[in-house]
């Protein structure tokens, strides 16, 4: 049986227009799924817009949109420039699919089912003013490590050093701009200990 292969580009995020930094991967990829269709493989280049994020809902809600109406635009968007560029892709779908929520809520029931699921206590940033926690990137304030402000909950862009969002010095609120408070939120956790075989092969390089 001839041999499948399957190619896939890193998810560009539905979140603004396309740049440089996307069409070298994306022109680099196409280049190599047209090389194996030259030399006759069965090749299906796949990818998909990225659709699921902080940074998509943050700017929803500066451009007066829902997070959908916000990621349908920028999709087609995308899509339109990869194929102004003759990236010659078989699919470019969406990460906000049914197929994609549906094995997504089966994978999680199967695994919850098992009691691979575990819930644990975490201490979270939340605004008083936007009633909500804060995730890493709807955090910002001064890094911990180099003292440059403006900095998101998950890594400083001058040091990149990477830390909690709770380390952060003089947070604020990215959506408000307020400080926010310090609260427990309840977190679900997948425990990978019972799968060690699995583990264990999957991170064998010569399986890939």
């Amino acid at each position: 049986m001839a041999e499948k292969i399957l190619v896939t580009s890193a998810l560009p995020y539905a979140n603004g227009p396309s740049h440089l930094g996307h069409l070298l991967e994306y022109i680099q990829t196409d280049i190599w799924v047209r090389y194996l269709r030259l030399t006759g493989r069965d090749v299906v280049y796949v990818w998909a817009s990225d659709t699921h994020g902080a940074p998509i809902e943050i700017n929803a809600a500066k451009a007066g949109k829902t997070p959908e109406e916000f990621v349908a635009y920028w999709h087609e968007r995308q899509r339109q420039d990869f194929q102004d560029f003759l990236i010659g892709f078989d699919v470019f779908y969406t990460t906000h699919s049914e197929e994609n929520r549906r094995w997504s809520e089966e994978i999680f029931a199967r695994l919850q089912e098992g009691g691979h699921i575990e819930v644990r206590p975490l201490e979270q940033w939340y605004c008083e003013v936007d009633a909500r926690f804060l995730p890493d990137r709807f955090v910002k304030g001064t890094c911990p490590n180099c003292g440059a402000a403006d900095q998101y909950g998950d890594v400083c862009e001058v040091c990149n050093k990477t830390y909690a969002s709770t380390e952060l010095e003089r947070p604020y609120c990215a959506i408000c701009r307020n400080p926010p408070v310090r609260r427990t939120s309840h977190h679900l956790f997948f425990n990978p200990k019972p799968f060690p075989t699995l583990w264990g092969k999957f991170l064998k390089p010569e399986t890939h």
